[in-house]
């Protein structure tokens, strides 16, 4: 009579025993958990962080322990000021009580990078593969060099073979860090909020023309005539504007950044005239313009040669509506100059007519000065949700970088990969690695990542960075707002 009950334990032995297997399987092929341990992907993946919003200007952002390290995941060390990244306010931490958070959970996937072939690593690519001096320690990096690949840094931009490596659209989405957003601006009573960040040098005329709203969410310009009137985006109102200052790491590298963009929803109130945004390194000058008659144009000037002007213009339009916004981007990033419109492309550069010049870069790998300026003339017209972001910016630090600087590519050879953090003033990957442990070869080359030792790539960040309720660290909860896709 015992039969039937021995054989429903067997089944329900059965049933656990193969969902082991499958889960072994699952978890040894396909699919793996991983926390990302320190800062070195900040922003796109958060080791162990706290968050702050900003009592100046309402900006929210995270930053890192004192000491960005896997022992932080434990112990979280308040550093005593924080600064902002949109109004650049430091902050004093010490008055309040912080709660940390864990770093984000992520799911990696395997079974791609098994497969070979065309499912082998792409540059790009977030890994996961295993530290060079310690196999028991993981890391999570950006895949930027292949094998038999030369790879170069040179003004914060990736060359391969000596040409520039393009970032695709839905990686530099994730890749752009906050200069200023009008939206948020910080309280005048304030330290940070003292003077606009965007300026007008000429004097307020009497009539009321020419630009306004410096000191609001909107701006506005107000001039029915042919002349032409500027406002300059005040980098000095703050010492670290346009530099690729990182508030995870509550520092700049010092490094001048010229790849950036800006936004903005532009409404066409009265007028016919013609908005221009510029962005000026020298020697080159970039513009974008966009006409009332729906006229679009990119400008490419060098301010140093003969002042020979490359102009770009969008196929035929039909005039834009007036009252209706229209949502204007316009940037310079990796050698690119573009221009989209309600978020479609509708102009950019090719190598021919806008492209780098390598032994300049090389000799001359000096920060160059960067101005960004609108001009507008005979338009009435609205500026909303303005906002400048810049791009990543891969630095070469003097005396800590050993490779892939300036004038010295490093080359890859079969089965080795390069790879760099997106907090690039705070990561340590294959610019600087020099030491390795036993589990690999003695032919191993420092500074790369061997093809046996990568895990797989990020692919989604199922529960981010766990908050604690109280001081006690209980009650986690995830921040569900940032469940997302690893680009």
């Amino acid at each position: 009579m015992y039969a039937p009950r021995t054989a429903h334990v067997a089944r329900i032995v059965q049933t656990v025993l193969t969902g082991l297997i499958l889960a072994f399987i699952f978890r040894a092929f396909l699919v793996e958990p991983f926390i990302i341990p320190t800062g070195s992907m900040a922003d796109t993946l958060l080791g162990a962080h706290a968050t702050r919003v900003c009592p100046a200007c309402g900006w929210e952002f995270s930053f890192a322990p004192l000491r960005s390290t896997p022992a932080a995941q434990a112990t979280f060390l308040v550093p005593p000021e924080v600064v902002c990244p949109n109004c650049r306010l430091t902050i004093d931490t010490t008055a309040e009580t912080t709660l940390p958070k864990a770093g984000d959970r992520i799911l990696v996937h395997k079974w791609p990078y098994l497969l070979g072939g065309p499912f082998r690593p792409q540059r790009w690519d977030v890994l996961v593969f295993r530290d060079p001096a310690d196999a028991e320690q993981l890391y999570i990096k950006r895949l930027v060099g292949l094998p038999g690949e030369t790879v170069e840094l040179l003004e914060g931009d990736v060359f391969i073979d000596g040409r520039i490596a393009r970032k695709p659209p839905q990686i530099q989405k994730a890749l752009w860090f906050v200069v200023f957003d009008q939206g948020h601006l910080p309280d005048p009573a304030e330290p940070s909020g003292h003077s606009p960040r965007w300026v007008t040098p000429e004097a307020p005329a009497s009539d009321g023309t020419g630009w306004s709203g410096m000191d609001t969410r909107v701006i506005r310009y107000d001039g029915l005539d042919p002349t032409p009137r500027t406002l300059t985006f005040a980098a000095d109102s703050a010492p670290e504007y346009l530099l690729d200052f990182c508030a995870y790491n509550r520092r700049s590298s010092g490094a001048m950044v010229g790849d950036l963009r800006i936004v903005s929803e532009v409404t066409f109130v009265a007028g016919d005239g013609v908005c221009r945004w510029e962005v000026a390194r020298p020697p080159d000058l970039f513009g974008a313009e966009l006409h009332r008659d729906g006229t679009q144009q990119l400008t490419l000037a060098n301010l140093a040669g003969d002042g020979h002007v490359i102009r770009l213009t969008a196929p035929p339009r039909p005039p834009f509506a007036l009252g209706r916004p229209v949502a204007l981007e316009f940037g310079r990033v990796d050698y690119r100059v573009y221009m989209k419109i309600d978020g479609h492309e509708v102009l950019t550069t090719t190598d021919a007519e806008y492209g780098p010049q390598i032994e300049a870069l090389r000799t001359n790998p000096g920060p160059r000065p960067v101005a960004l300026r609108m001009v507008a003339a005979n338009l009435r017209l609205e500026l909303r949700r303005l906002r400048i972001d810049r791009d990543v910016f891969y630095t070469c630090p003097p005396g800590q970088a050993r490779r892939a600087c300036a004038g010295t590519p490093f080359a890859l050879c079969d089965g080795e990969y390069f790879v760099l953090g997106d907090n690039s003033p705070d990561s340590h990957d294959s610019r600087e690695w020099d030491e390795h442990g036993p589990h690999l070869p003695p032919q191993y080359r420092p500074g790369t990542v061997r093809e046996d030792q990568i895990v797989g790539a990020a692919a989604f960040v199922y529960l981010p960075g766990l908050l604690p309720l109280d001081a006690g660290g209980r009650w986690r909860v995830p921040d569900m707002g940032r469940v997302r896709f690893v680009r």
